[in-house]
């Protein structure tokens, strides 16, 4: 790595450049400095990305931070649905999928988080204009009218808070228009009876005032057969729609955004197909496939989640002299209603599993920023959350142990007569954050540039649990599975401080170069699931997860704005990793401290218009994610002495981090050609590769998957000069099948048992997509 980064380091130092741009000045908002001149443009220049990484409107190549940007127009024409295609365009970013959508998480470099209690917080935060998503399934909604997705990989804890130790995926949507009307409206229609159709309507409405509305509702049946009943689970049925009003004054230096969105969703989700049959000779038979290509299941119990994601924000910036204050005041509200076939099998074991949770967050955020152009410049700030995650679970059913003989239609006689368990409580975690934090730039020279900042954190925590009654899942004869336990509360207070420091050289207006330490912070893990005990609740809270990164980079354009290049080289390390492990025994996932990980990588990711008619764009990630000193690891069920496990713990030092792909790589082209004045047309290929993965933190050989490819392919036309677009498509052009997620399934019906999550292209399937404007 240190060979090829002196070797890029020489390249780009030694770039050419024209006369007189050496000397140029390229600091703090100089978003234009680089941009050619109108008599120096060419049919190939890149137009110049700016962000708001920063809370400043800035020129991304060149401020110390790795980011990737994905704008509105690359997301169309993927034909992304929500937050997870992102992965399709960011080769730092991975997906993983849980049992249930509101367990799902974004990855970036490898780190993010898969517990389900509902005490514990995301690594990587999700922020849609400014505010904080608390609950990782509330992230998940259609992505509606975007302007574009900032990823931010490292740790941001300095300007985003507690919950972005891993990093940030800041989601802008687009703004109501002061210029003039604007309608768009998109439909999409592909296989398994898919409709999507979303639209926008924008436009001044008086005198400062102007407005826009935008809605989507989309539908489609699932990929998992049930040949049970022979129908496909999966099926989705979900609407949404954001209005915004904005003001601004007359002489453009104050406005004012008020935003309210609301979001429903409907699936029977989620069935999990096996890959790994139960090796008890008494557990009850899927009659499915079993292995990576399997889509069905036989389950009893009909799967569902109903999701309601709304809120509001108010948005204002007000001068004040030279400076700018910003206010975003925000309520949010999210709720999750499901139920699964656990035992995932048609044995009647597990014969509910109905949970609610519901949380609701009040922020509120102040920033005032100094004016940029001088030597010295600045942004201070205040932050306070408060929220509140509520869980209610009620399981009834029995483990096999209890059953004295399994009739042929599933149907179970219990060892007691009449006997069932049941699994019933309620939790709720209390939050409460407050932080003031700062971030200042010193520019010595008008190429050198020091930045410094930190964050201190302030946060209380408070768990509420009770578990009325005893669950006896191996029969009403035997001792409690889940003995009562509760009420009881739980006060947790913590604080921190997280920082960060960088510099920033620019070589010439071509290339730019930093080194960047900075720190990250995830509040103290609360166990919050129904399965705590009494000697868990006394061990909480979990310590909290921090984050400290050393980080190199270089940011080029080249080739007459023809080409961007940019290189990063890490080395991350994570304290106290929070992450779950499966209890067999119970069926139920504990929370625990993995201790250590260690993850050092390279970064290459450019955009290039080879021609007029041909743009580029794509990276590579590479990562050696590995567990550091973790001498006490979980194992995995059935895990012999001689397969490592002695005393129930593995030695995990140095073993592979979970979901973490070496190597991962993505590639884009589109190539567009004139067909008369007024229309194009054009080809699209996307390409994604990664290396393999382990799913489980206990390094379990049944939860890995090996690497594999997906390709994407697109058509069409643009016509009625720019108005209208016409595409075919078809996504995983080569059927190659892989899975969203392993995991543990089973317990009840017969143990070591396991299953994949399907992604929504886990077939080859094609569409048909038509965008207008008007």
């Amino acid at each position: 790595m240190q060979c090829l980064l002196a070797a890029v380091l020489a390249l780009l130092i030694h770039a050419p450049t024209h006369a007189g741009e050496e000397d140029a000045v390229v600091s703090g908002d100089s978003a234009d400095d680089e941009t050619p001149s109108p008599g120096d443009a060419t049919a190939t220049a890149l137009d110049t990305v700016t962000v708001t990484a920063q809370h400043r409107v800035e020129n991304v190549q060149r401020i110390p931070l790795a980011v990737s940007v994905v704008d509105g127009e690359a997301l169309r024409s993927i034909h992304a649905t929500d937050i997870r295609d992102i992965a399709t365009l960011v080769p730092s970013v991975t997906f993983s999928a849980g049992n249930e959508l509101r367990n799902n998480s974004i990855r970036i470099r490898g780190v993010g988080t898969d517990v389900f209690s509902t005490g514990v917080e995301p690594s990587v935060s999700t922020v849609i204009d400014g505010v904080v998503m608390q609950r990782p399934g509330a992230a998940f909604a259609d992505l509606l009218d975007i302007e574009r997705i900032e990823v931010l990989r490292g740790p941001q804890g300095t300007l985003f808070g507690k919950n972005a130790s891993a990093g940030v995926v800041n989601v802008i949507t687009r703004a109501p228009d002061f210029g003039g009307n604007d309608v768009s409206v998109s439909a999409l229609l592909a296989q398994d009876d898919e409709v999507r159709v979303d639209g926008a309507v924008s436009g001044p409405i008086g005198d400062g005032f102007a407005y826009r509305v935008a809605g989507f509702h989309r539908s489609l049946d699932g990929n998992v057969v049930n040949i049970e009943d022979d129908r496909t689970l999966g099926d989705v049925e979900t609407w949404g729609a954001r209005a915004k009003l904005a003001w601004r004054s007359r002489d453009d230096r104050a406005d004012a955004t008020l935003s309210v969105d609301y979001a429903d969703f409907d699936s029977d989700c989620c069935a999990l197909p096996l890959i790994v049959a139960s090796n008890n000779p008494r557990a009850v038979l899927t009659s499915t496939d079993v292995g990576p290509d399997n889509d069905e299941v036989n389950n009893d119990v009909a799967p569902f989640v109903r999701q309601r994601n709304h809120g509001a924000s108010l948005t204002a910036n007000l001068p004040l002299g030279s400076h700018t204050l910003t206010s975003i005041t925000a309520w949010r509200r999210f709720e999750n209603e499901s139920d699964v076939d656990l035992d995932d099998t048609p044995g009647r074991f597990i014969t509910s599993n109905y949970n609610v949770e519901s949380s609701r967050t009040t922020t509120q955020e102040l920033r005032l920023a100094s004016s940029l152009g001088d030597a010295f410049d600045y942004l201070i700030g205040a932050y306070w959350f408060d929220g509140s995650v509520e869980n209610e679970l009620d399981r009834r059913g029995l483990n096999l142990a209890a059953i004295a003989r399994i009739l042929e239609d599933g149907e179970l006689l219990p060892r007691v007569a009449g006997d069932q368990a049941v699994l019933a409580g309620r939790s709720r975690v209390d939050s409460r954050n407050a932080a003031v934090f700062g971030q200042a730039n010193w520019h010595p020279t008008r190429k050198l540039t020091f930045t410094a900042g930190a964050r201190y954190i302030d946060e209380r925590q408070t768990l509420h649990f009770e578990r009325p009654r005893d669950g006896r899942f191996n029969g009403a004869d035997q001792p409690p599975t889940n003995p009562a336990f509760g009420p009881v509360t739980g006060r947790y207070d913590d604080d921190a401080l997280v920082g960060k420091l960088a510099a920033t050289y620019d070589f010439n207006v071509h290339v730019m170069g930093y080194i960047a330490w900075s720190t990250g912070y995830k509040g103290e893990g609360i166990a919050a699931t129904l399965g705590l005990t009494q000697a868990q609740f006394e061990q909480l809270p979990a310590p909290a997860e921090t984050t400290s990164l050393l980080e190199a980079g270089f940011k080029t354009t080249l080739l007459d704005h023809a080409l961007t290049l940019n290189t990063t080289v890490f080395r991350m390390h994570i304290h106290d990793y929070q992450a779950q492990t499966f209890n067999a025994a119970s069926g139920l996932f504990l929370l625990t401290s993995a201790g250590g990980v260690a993850i050092e990588g390279l970064e290459v990711e450019f955009v290039a218009r080879a021609t007029d008619r041909l743009l580029l764009s794509g990276g590579i990630t590479y990562l050696d994610a590995a567990f550091d000193d973790v001498r006490n690891g979980p194992c995995y069920t059935g895990q012999t002495p001689q397969q490592g496990c002695v005393g129930g713990v593995q030695n995990l030092d140095g073993k592979p981090f979970m979901n973490a792909p070496k190597l991962r790589t993505t590639v884009s082209g589109r190539y567009r050609w004139p067909l008369r004045p007024t229309s194009d047309a054009y080809v699209q290929g996307d390409w994604r590769w990664q290396d393999e993965v382990v799913f489980d933190i206990s390094q379990n050989p049944k939860l890995r998957q090996g690497a594999y490819g997906i390709a994407d392919l697109s058509a069409g036309v643009v016509f009625g000069s720019g108005r209208y677009d016409l595409s075919v498509f078809v996504k995983n052009l080569f059927d190659r099948t892989y899975a969203a997620g392993m995991m543990a399934v089973g317990t009840a019906g017969g143990a070591n048992a396991y299953a994949h999550q399907l992604p929504r292209d886990f077939h080859r399937y094609a569409g048909l997509s038509l965008r207008m404007q008007f």
